[in-house]
């Protein structure tokens, strides 16, 4: 068991430290043999726990995604109303200007925004699979709250899909088009949604 916690601990350390070189200097900069040489360890040691840079970057996604998740699980408990959870869930896509955490997280994300569309990369296929998931489990349980305390439609379920699939286009755009309002435009979004599924 202590083997395990030890393992974790320095799992987590090499995580952290990852992630401040992504945040600070970019995806495209980021050296992997500079950075085990920055953690006083050698490459035999990190290949211990990463087998490759995707890996890496994988875990350190991961890691942060339920971080932000956990975290915008506690906002969501505060409010009451179904616009009101679903613009905190999806805070994170939008409030990246405002919010030092999102903004972090975003970078990192867009840094790596040519790795998600590698399909054939299995940590990024698993990247991809793991947050569509995780995405679908929150906004189901908030579906779930809204139709049985009588908001929502009792079929409003067969639109949670549509919904992930338009909010993850809309912050894929804002990554093309610079001028793009994303804020506004998936606010407006959420709020047709709510008209069209409220009883």
């Amino acid at each position: 068991m202590a083997q395990k916690v030890k393992m974790e601990d320095k799992t987590q350390f090499i995580c952290e430290k990852a992630y401040e070189m992504f945040v600070q200097n970019g995806m495209r900069s980021f050296s992997l043999n500079k950075f085990i040489a920055s953690l006083s360890m050698s490459k035999g040691q990190f290949y211990y726990y990463f087998k490759t840079k995707e890996a890496l970057i994988y875990e350190v996604i991961r890691r942060k995604s339920d971080e932000m998740l956990e975290h915008v699980a506690q906002d969501i408990e505060t409010k009451k109303t179904f616009f009101d959870k679903l613009l905190v869930f999806f805070a994170s896509y939008t409030d990246i200007n405002t919010d030092p955490m999102y903004a972090d997280l975003d970078k990192v994300v867009r840094d790596t925004f040519v790795l998600y569309m590698n399909v054939e990369n299995e940590y990024i296929k698993q990247i991809n699979i793991d947050f569509y998931d995780v995405t679908y489990t929150y906004l189901d349980a908030i579906f779930d709250e809204m139709i049985q305390n009588g908001y929502l439609k009792t079929d409003a379920k067969k639109w949670l899909e549509s919904l992930i699939a338009t909010a993850d286009g809309m912050y894929f755009h804002s990554m093309i088009k610079e001028d793009y309002d994303l804020k506004n435009t998936l606010s407006e979004y959420l709020l047709m949604l709510d008209a069209l599924l409220k009883k």
